[in-house]
């Protein structure tokens, strides 16, 4: 792959890349170093389409995630250790209180609709490319994104 192309791809997709991971890791470095592993992996074997990108991009990330905390899972002091840093990370990222409010009520979200409502609202996936990343039809996907708006409008309202 071409190193101009391969530096386009990764200036358009680290931010959303990098989200995606925090979401799922709540570690900042953790976050970083999946992300740099994402970008070596496409650097070694990718040759999709422009289109195609980001949903590889991102099943690529979820997946070195995934590895990653099987590897750790084991390891309880560094979990604690990640829960600090974790709440040190959200003090410094998440400013107003509106913003943490949202936060918390995405994590209160059962599984499916939270990676949808990532997947949509900070990675910026239609809801087409969900449906394929989540193996679902793109109907059940919309009704999913539907029922956590409004999940997330109750929480919030509380």
């Amino acid at each position: 792959m071409d190193n101009d192309i391969l530096e386009q791809i990764y200036h358009r997709y680290a931010g959303q890349v990098y989200l995606y991971l925090f979401s799922l890791c709540h570690s900042h470095a953790l976050a970083e170093d999946l992300m740099q592993e994402t970008f070596l992996k496409a650097l070694c074997s990718m040759e999709l389409s422009q289109d195609a990108v980001l949903p590889w991009l991102l099943r690529v990330a979820k997946n070195l995630y995934i590895d990653a905390w099987r590897k750790q899972r084991h390891h309880t002091e560094a979990k604690k250790e990640q829960k600090s840093s974790e709440e040190e990370l959200l003090n410094c990222l998440i400013h107003k209180e509106q913003n943490r409010r949202l936060y918390q009520a995405i994590q209160a979200l059962k599984e499916p609709e939270r990676e949808a409502v990532v997947l949509y609202y900070f990675a910026g996936l239609s809801q087409a490319d969900i449906a394929r990343q989540l193996g679902m039809s793109h109907g059940n996907v919309r009704v999913m994104l539907h029922r956590a708006k409004q999940r997330l409008r109750n929480l919030l309202q509380d």
